[in-house]
């Protein structure tokens, strides 16, 4: 939702895609760095609500001031939208590390996970209509306004509910923090985010240049929903009925099923209908596959690095997505669409593939249940 309306703020505003590619780029690395580092104040401190809306205020002032400045103080704009990368508030981090408090049940907490899936995949596809019915509504700088008013209030409501001021996490004391990263097998769960994340991120190009070398400009639109709506499907399947087999044993498996199941995109010519099928089945896994990970994260760490360890998931995930998306777009410009889709969904689906193959049961130790009690 931010990305589209970034660009459709700078691009609005008479300017190119160029800039509006580097609006969101800048927004994004900022998100990827911002999120860590908050979770790791949030573990450090055991102050999840100050935070949270510290960084929102931070966040909001943010976007106004990118969508005041873009056309007149470019520089400005971006320097703006980098803060705002940077201070959004670490939601999805500290939701996921609340799971392991209010749901004792494994398997309770595998849906818990599953339905978190189902509603990031909601906003997937409600994102971009609400972009559009904003910039109809306020145009594209009241929009940006718009979308950042509401992020704030959302945030104050978030860090309002009584299950966040009850469930505050205990900082540690006495001993340095450290970090959840000194541990290899959270580091190989890493670079199973960032390798299956890869095709995710390549559909959006795959999608496109199929979409105008068939000449159908709409049918990216509809490949990229399809997608959102195969991996929503996949989420609610998994929250009614949750798997009650340890994650460890079950992320290198799911993980080669994603990868595989990308691959018939790989098809180029084939059938509109078909393609936009593959399309679906594509993301059913893709939340199936988190709830693993997201399962399993918690098992990794010591209990005091929660919240980072959940950023670090976010972002490792944020890498391989765009990863895949500069890697399929380098390929396809190289290429052309009809030699280009097939290999950079080859590619891609490789890495995946790797990736999976390194994280079976035997790389993931989990921290004793005596260093974990939940404070």
């Amino acid at each position: 939702m931010a990305a589209l309306a970034l660009v459709r703020l700078v691009v609005d505003g008479g300017g190119g895609f160029a800039f509006g590619s580097t609006v969101v780029a800048a927004y994004i690395v900022g998100g990827m760095v911002g999120q860590p580092v908050l979770a790791r104040v949030v573990d450090s401190t055991g102050r999840r609500r100050p935070v949270l809306l510290g960084a929102a205020i931070a966040a909001t002032a943010g976007f106004a001031v990118t969508a005041l400045t873009v056309q007149a103080l470019p520089w400005a704009a971006l320097v703006a939208v980098l803060v705002a990368g940077l201070a959004t508030p670490p939601l999805e981090s500290v939701l996921r590390s609340l799971w392991t408090v209010l749901f004792a049940d494994p398997v309770e907490r595998n849906s818990a996970y599953a339905v978190d899936a189902a509603v990031q995949e909601l906003a997937f596809v409600l994102g971009p209509l609400l972009t559009a019915a904003g910039i109809l509504l306020f145009g594209a700088t009241g929009n940006v306004l718009a979308m950042a008013a509401a992020g704030l209030l959302g945030a104050i409501a978030f860090a309002a509910h009584p299950r966040i001021r009850r469930t505050e996490p205990v900082a540690p004391s006495g001993e340095t923090h450290g970090s959840p990263l000194v541990r290899g097998s959270f580091l190989r769960l890493l670079v199973l985010v960032v390798a299956m994340a890869a095709s995710v991120g390549a559909l959006t190009i795959t999608a496109t240049a199929s979409a105008e070398d068939r000449g159908i400009p709409a049918f990216s639109s509809w490949a990229i929903a399809l997608n959102g709506l195969g991996a929503l499907t996949g989420a609610l399947v998994t929250a009614r009925f949750p798997f009650r087999v340890a994650p460890e044993r079950l992320v290198r498996r799911l993980g080669l099923l994603l990868a595989a199941l990308y691959l018939p995109t790989a098809i180029a010519g084939a059938p509109e209908w078909l393609w936009l099928v593959f399309a679906a089945v594509a993301g059913i896994f893709l939340p199936v596959l988190l709830t693993q990970i997201f399962a399993l994260t918690p098992a990794l760490v010591d209990v005091h690095h929660g919240n980072e360890a959940n950023a670090w998931v976010i972002s490792a995930f944020a890498v391989g997505n765009a990863g895949g998306t500069i890697a399929a777009g380098q390929i396809i410009g190289a290429l052309g669409a009809a030699a280009g889709i097939p290999i950079a969904v080859l590619v891609c689906g490789a890495v995946g593939m790797l990736g999976a193959a390194q994280a079976g049961p035997g790389a993931f130790h989990r921290v004793a249940d005596a260093a974990r009690s939940v404070s």
